[in-house]
């Protein structure tokens, strides 16, 4: 437990040990499952009234909530689990385009949980409570999404129009001035600083800002009947006339790329790929293989389609397909995070660990949001000696979710590794906090306190911890060194020390237990019974190791002289 060589590394590679999984795939099924499972729970989704809907619509919905449901039901492995996420997301974004309000609500919350940092959930919230009217949560979603991209034209133009409604027409122009400046042809920013400018009093500037926008619009667009709406403030009713006149009702179009994922998907793609994701979540990757595959042979340049062709295929265990697939979806779209994470898992499980460290950094830099993938990240990171990009990188996440506790057991391991030992005690404290029956956590914290010389704190802190674990033998060990050795007057206590050391030896005679009791009766005045039990110790060494060590050869010394330990 605490030889001659324990310190700062020692800590770090104790807590590493005791915190991480083996392999990369290992900590992938932990993390992915966990959080998906637990965070995704269609049950408290309300099932949604769909009399409203078309019937065809309406019996796809429904179809897609069974498939949704069949697809968490059947993730064993983290791409499952991934492709699950997904399909939730698919089935959120539904019921956001059909206006099942209720049902849309409580899905996004359950998305924005689970990737509190990804921008598309908190956007969709907003623009959730837009259709229900609620300006003033509106506002806050956009500030939201804003904290999270903040130079998005859409919901920087989204804010400004709801500053209007609020009558901050200073706060709007603001707005609309930064949507701009992120996106110079955005003709609806402009437009609403026309009306910026009529609602000031000065129709001139807004007649500037709205015929410019109709010389960048095709004939007939409506920016020609806000050019009317100047004229008419200007008093010249002929050109207000004439503008009109040339108004045809061609909407300017918002640049908004969200808003494509709330358009309903043609029918003959989505049928067959509902079909293959629905064989998939069933187990039946041998039909899922077949329908992708019918997909792909009328649109080969499907990016989608190869990377959910992939996972079954990974799943039949035919990996020389499953990553060509994937090398072809991120080819047609270098920017698929999930293809890129899917690789980089795949490519750690062979054994290819620096190229897949790369595909697993770029889907981390794509979907920000995705703290389950960044802490792999991490991992990744630290496992390669890249100490300092890990610590940052966890140091992000546990501000993005100050309770995953993962998350803060890795980033208190790393620290401790690196000899930044303080700031590894704020991050066990808050495990310990987080989690109170966490064994290890607390264990790993009084350890901590021990080996920096916070000798009350270590005491208090193991204490704590065996009454919850009495039976904890690695505690009792721990504890009973730190009353025999600790060089604080008031932290010591022999008696008791030889309770717990003796406890230990009973159940396990180990080298560094032996010589726990030894230090403990040395610290009760007991020095006969210590050097029995040092030379014990000095015999069981010698078996081991064919020879002793000077420092225990020196404390047989030192309890002949009839003194204790005093070097933790």
């Amino acid at each position: 437990m605490m030889g001659s060589h324990s310190g700062p590394a020692t800590i770090g590679a104790l807590l590493l040990i005791a915190s991480l999984p083996a392999t990369a795939q290992d900590f992938a099924e932990l993390l992915e499952l966990r959080r998906v499972k637990e965070t995704l729970a269609l049950s408290q989704v309300p099932e949604p009234d769909l009399s409203q809907v078309p019937a065809v619509d309406a019996q796809r919905l429904r179809d897609y909530r069974a498939l949704t449901a069949n697809a968490l039901d059947h993730a064993a492995e983290p791409m499952q689990a991934q492709l699950a996420a997904n399909t939730y997301g698919d089935l959120c974004a539904r019921y956001l385009h059909y206006e099942l309000h209720e049902a849309a609500a409580v899905c996004l919350e359950q998305l924005r949980e689970l990737a509190p940092a990804d921008f598309q959930w908190t956007y969709f919230k907003l623009l959730l409570n837009i259709a229900l009217g609620d300006l003033e949560a509106a506002r806050t979603s956009a500030e939201e999404a804003l904290a999270i991209r903040p130079d998005d034209p859409p919901t920087l133009i989204r804010l400004a129009e709801l500053h209007v409604a609020a009558g901050d027409v200073d706060a709007a122009e603001t707005a609309y001035e930064a949507a701009i400046a992120a996106y110079p042809e955005s003709a609806t920013a402009r437009i609403g600083l026309g009306y910026i400018a009529l609602e000031r009093g000065d129709p001139a500037q807004a007649l500037q800002i709205f015929q410019e926008v109709a010389a960048s619009q095709p004939e007939g667009s409506e920016a020609n009947h806000h050019v009317g709406l100047a004229y008419r403030a200007l008093g010249d009713a002929d050109r207000t006339a004439e503008a009109w006149r040339l108004n045809r009702d061609v909407l300017i179009p918002m640049y908004d790329p969200l808003l494509e994922r709330l358009r309903p998907l043609e029918e003959d793609v989505t049928l067959p790929l509902d079909r293959a994701v629905a064989a998939a979540a069933d187990g039946d990757h041998e039909r899922a293989v077949a329908l992708y595959e019918e997909i792909l042979s009328a649109n080969e340049t499907d990016d989608e389609a190869h990377f959910r062709l992939a996972g079954s295929l990974l799943a039949t265990g035919d990996g020389q397909d499953g990553e060509r697939h994937l090398r072809r979806a991120i080819a047609l779209n270098p920017e698929h995070p999930g293809a890129h994470f899917a690789l980089a898992m795949f490519l750690a499980r062979e054994g290819r660990r620096a190229e897949g460290a790369r595909h697993l950094e770029r889907a981390a830099d794509l979907v920000p949001g995705n703290l389950s993938w960044r802490l792999q990240r991490a991992q990744m990171r630290a496992a390669s000696g890249n100490t300092t990009g890990a610590i940052e990188e966890l140091e992000q996440i546990v501000a993005l979710d100050p309770g995953m506790v993962e998350a803060r057991r890795m980033l208190s391991a790393v620290l401790v590794g690196a000899g930044r030992t303080e700031e590894a005690a704020v991050q066990l404290q808050a495990l310990v906090a987080l989690t109170p029956d966490d064994l290890q956590a607390r264990f790993n914290l009084g350890l901590m306190h021990f080996e920096s010389g916070r000798y009350a704190e270590a005491r208090l802190t193991l204490d704590e911890t065996l009454g919850r674990f009495p039976g904890d033998v690695a505690t009792r060990h721990l504890l009973a060194r730190l009353l025999a050795v600790s060089p604080d007057d008031a932290v010591r206590d022999g008696a008791r020390a030889v309770e717990l050391a003796q406890s230990v030896v009973d159940e396990q005679p180990a080298l560094d237990h032996l010589e726990t009791l030894a230090m403990a009766m040395a610290e009760a005045g007991r020095f006969d019974d210590a050097v029995t039990w040092q030379q014990r110790a000095l015999e069981a060494e010698r078996q081991a190791a064919g020879g002793n060590s000077p420092q225990r050869l020196d404390r047989l010394a030192l309890y002949r002289a009839r003194q204790p330990l005093r070097a933790p």
